[in-house]
């Protein structure tokens, strides 16, 4: 983030040098007065481009930027008139100027920045340490949920906000506060499966690991949505246990087993309550293990959450690739904030086979676990920044399940 602000500060330095000279310097000549506002605006759309093209602002919000710009200069054009001769330097705007256009930068930024847009500062830092998505401490991570839930007073319509805050007060078990605010999330977007199922995963923590009620109508309607959601159906399996409906549980995690990676844990975990529900429903008494509960859902998705696959270069990009460059394979969701949910980093040597879970993320609001699909990326960056620049070689996965192995990703593609 600091590196953001010095960049940041010498841009509006720059963009003072070019300016100011001509104000502080005696003019013979008349100017005409909408002249100089063009200029600050077009300043200001760069700026917005920039932020746009580094993930800080979104592109709803770059072209609301981008209207009101043009708006300004429209009527700055029709109030445009040629100024007389000035025989002496314009002081007076030179300081409004080196006053306005920090301010104005700053106060942009403050309006049009987004609860994610912090996201290639994350991934610059966890890039460049693979430990250093360990050395946040809890405070720090309680500091940035409260800013959070505080600029959300400001913005309750920001649907990937609230989802955000409810899956970071998950992560601090927090759970009443979550169900609160994921339920704000849901109100705004209703038709995502994989939000009703966290809503009711966390509604049944909440509830003291019951899913009875609220979370079972809600394990339904993600069900309905998506008859294959891999987290819907073991919620769904668990909720038939707990009213003894030994068949029904039986027959969601037979829809489960086939959709998870034989061999994972999650499959294994699946096929023990599996094997209980059948003991009960024949009048068999049980094992000694207990049914899996709701609260063990998440932590078992998480175990199965593990993507796998290899990298390869195409051969007509080959010769761009130098000793030195850097390799980023990572992956975010399909749908919602753009903040990778899984990231490794690496030299560029390949083919690279690799393997994302839920300990590479870069927080514990957003983890691989917790979408159900996933775009896999990767990018051949020379400067070694996390943040895409232009140059860097890139190519992306389809849409793949959080459970898939055998991606294949081809960088074919230079970015822009």
């Amino acid at each position: 983030m600091i590196v953001f602000w010095i960049v940041a500060a010498l841009l509006a330095i720059g963009a003072l040098l070019l300016l100011l000279p001509p104000l502080l310097r005696p003019k013979g000549d008349g100017v005409n007065s909408g002249g100089v506002n063009v200029a600050v605006h077009r300043d200001q759309l760069r700026e917005a481009e920039g932020d746009l093209a580094n993930d800080l602002i979104t592109p709803e919000r770059f072209e609301q930027a981008r209207a009101e710009i043009q708006s300004r200069v429209l009527e700055d054009s029709a109030a445009a008139t040629p100024a007389t001769a000035a025989p002496r330097p314009s002081r007076g705007a030179a300081i409004a100027l080196a006053l306005l256009i920090p301010l104005g930068s700053l106060l942009t930024y403050q309006w049009l920045g987004t609860p994610d847009g912090v996201a290639p500062a994350l991934a610059a830092a966890a890039a460049s340490d693979g430990q250093a998505r360990h050395s946040i401490t809890p405070e720090q991570i309680e500091k940035m949920v409260t800013a959070l839930a505080e600029r959300l007073k400001a913005e309750p319509n920001n649907a990937e906000g609230w989802m955000m805050l409810g899956r970071s007060y998950t992560a601090l078990g927090r759970y009443p506060d979550a169900a609160i605010a994921m339920r704000r999330a849901v109100a705004l977007t209703p038709a995502d499966p994989s939000l009703l199922a966290d809503f009711a995963d966390v509604l049944g923590m909440a509830q003291g690991k019951r899913l009875a009620g609220e979370p079972a109508k809600l394990v339904q309607q993600a069900l309905d949505l998506d008859p294959r959601h891999v987290k819907a159906l073991a919620l769904a399996g668990s909720v038939a246990f707990e009213t003894k409906d030994y068949a029904a549980a039986r027959r969601y995690w037979e829809r489960l087993v086939v959709l998870v990676p034989p061999d994972s844990p999650m499959a294994r975990s699946v096929q023990e309550s599996l094997a209980e529900a059948t003991q009960l429903d024949s009048g068999t008494a049980p094992t000694a293990r207990a049914a899996a509960p709701a609260a063990s859902v998440a932590a078992t998705a998480a175990a199965a959450a593990k993507l796998s696959g290899t990298v390869q270069l195409s051969p007509a990009l080959a010769a761009r690739v130098a000793a030195g460059d850097t390799l980023f394979v990572f992956a975010r969701a399909v749908e919602g904030p753009r903040m990778p949910l899984a990231i490794v980093r690496r030299s560029a040597t390949l083919p690279y086979e690799f393997t994302l879970d839920d300990s590479m993320a870069m927080t514990p609001a957003t983890r691989l676990s917790g979408a159900s699909q996933v775009i896999v990326g990767a990018r051949i960056s020379k400067s070694g920044n996390a943040t895409p620049q232009a140059g860097d070689l890139i190519g992306q996965s389809e849409p793949v399940a959080v459970t898939a192995s055998g991606v294949r990703i081809t960088i074919d593609r230079v970015q822009p």
